[in-house]
């Protein structure tokens, strides 16, 4: 059941993200990133200015309290997330940012670029130390697992690649069974399944280990933009340019519920830690709140 709006973006909402204390981390075409409370009517806390361009990609480190958005303007910045002052840009890319996720600890970040790479960057350095190169084509999606030891990456080129941070000359696994572009790519809570999202309308899920298929889910009518695992495993969330985001049972790729409420395509899906949360962001410039919402992970 949708509970809340969040209003105030000035222009597209593109991505979300949900804390364990109850704070969204929202990124907008408008060119900002916003900090709402969920404890106060939806209360805008905070607002990150500084980028040329729109920011596509939005995360949050809980033990620096940094926040990391990456722009069409090929840069990622790294803000206080108490002040919202920008602490520092990190340049490199070649081509529009459009991705990014912090390490364990908050010492790295990696981002990934329409330039086809994935960077790898020390946060206390602000340099790069690795560049992965092997996609053909624009990123789209790169996703640590729990242990930081792996990186997923999904791209316009049709697959998705599986990587070991500790050998980044060359990917372990490409994954090639959509039949279209793959938009999206992350790991499962224990780093043993990887779920795309794809142009095709179909979200999978691959075994992390072999890349082979366990599941496919196949009931959009246009392209699946995000999935988002739920916290036990038990289930993905997916998004959608048909306007609404879908529950699904990964074992048997079944949809469970179907969340509707918005008036344009549906860019991103997130679930709170504990499963009772869900909120999603679209083109329709607003952030809808999913309250009471039974995971059935207990």
């Amino acid at each position: 059941m949708e509970t809340s709006t969040l209003v105030g973006h000035e222009n597209v909402v593109y991505v979300v993200s949900l804390d364990i204390a109850g704070k969204v981390l929202t990124g907008s075409f408008d060119k900002t990133a916003r900090i709402w409370s969920l404890n106060d009517g939806g209360e805008c806390l905070c607002t990150m200015r500084g980028h040329s361009a729109e920011v596509v990609a939005v995360a949050v480190d809980q033990s620096t309290q940094t926040v990391a958005t990456s722009s069409m303007d090929q840069t990622t910045k790294l803000f206080s997330a108490v002040t919202g002052q920008n602490v520092v840009t990190l340049r490199g890319h070649t081509g529009e940012v459009v991705v990014n996720q912090f390490g364990s600890g908050g010492s790295t970040v990696i981002t990934g670029s329409f330039d086809n790479t994935i960077k790898i960057w020390d946060i206390r350095t602000a340099r790069c130390i690795a560049t992965l190169n092997g996609h053909t084509a624009e990123l789209t999606a790169c996703h640590y697992d729990f242990s930081c030891r792996a990186i997923a990456s999904s791209s316009l080129d049709g697959t998705a690649k599986l990587w070991d941070v500790r050998r980044t000359d060359s990917c372990r696994h490409t994954i090639a069974g959509h039949t279209d572009e793959v938009l999206d790519i992350c790991f499962d809570s224990v780093g043993r399944r990887v779920a795309t999202a794809s142009s095709d309308c179909s979200a999978c899920i691959w075994d992390a280990s072999s890349g082979d298929l366990i599941s496919a889910m196949i009931e959009h009518t246009k392209e699946v933009t995000k999935v988002f695992w739920e916290p036990a495993g038990h289930h993905l969330l997916t998004a959608s340019q048909d306007n609404s985001a879908m529950f699904w049972d990964t074992e048997t790729g079944e949809c469970l519920q179907e969340l509707k409420g918005h008036t344009d395509h549906v860019f991103s899906v997130v679930m709170s830690y504990f499963g009772d949360t869900i909120l999603t962001a679209s083109k329709d410039n607003t952030c809808c709140v999913w309250k009471q919402f039974n995971s059935k992970n207990n």
